[in-house]
């Protein structure tokens, strides 16, 4: 009973992950663009690492007994692609917001200014 309650609290970490991965497959899904799929692959790559931290480091920790210096290999080649995750989402999170900058730009500068 208590590894199951442990498991439900670890699971509660992926909700935020599963909301983002969600999003951007259904803005992938509106607007193929670059940004939606940097954004769609950076949010998936994201959710497998939170998967990995919350459900499959503790089921190797407890299960398998692994040694200090496995684990530590784990979490640091987890941890260089989570990162390379962040930089596409982030790079497709900031090519969305140029575009949607420089598209009300032009809707502003349509009507003339006044002289007031």
């Amino acid at each position: 009973m208590n590894s199951i309650l442990s498991t439900l609290v670890n699971l509660i970490s992926i909700i935020s992950p599963v909301i983002i991965f969600g999003t951007c497959c259904y803005f992938l899904s509106k607007k193929p663009a670059v940004e939606a799929i940097l954004m769609t692959i950076g949010s998936g790559i994201a959710l497998l690492t939170t998967l990995f931290y919350s459900v499959l480091m503790p089921f190797l920790l407890g299960d398998r007994h692994l040694a200090y210096t496995d684990v530590s290999k784990y979490y640091t080649l987890i941890g260089i692609i989570s990162f390379i995750a962040s930089l596409c989402f982030a790079a497709g999170f900031l090519i969305l917001v140029y575009n949607t900058v420089k598209k009300n730009k032009v809707i502003y500068d349509q009507f003339p200014k006044s002289i007031d």
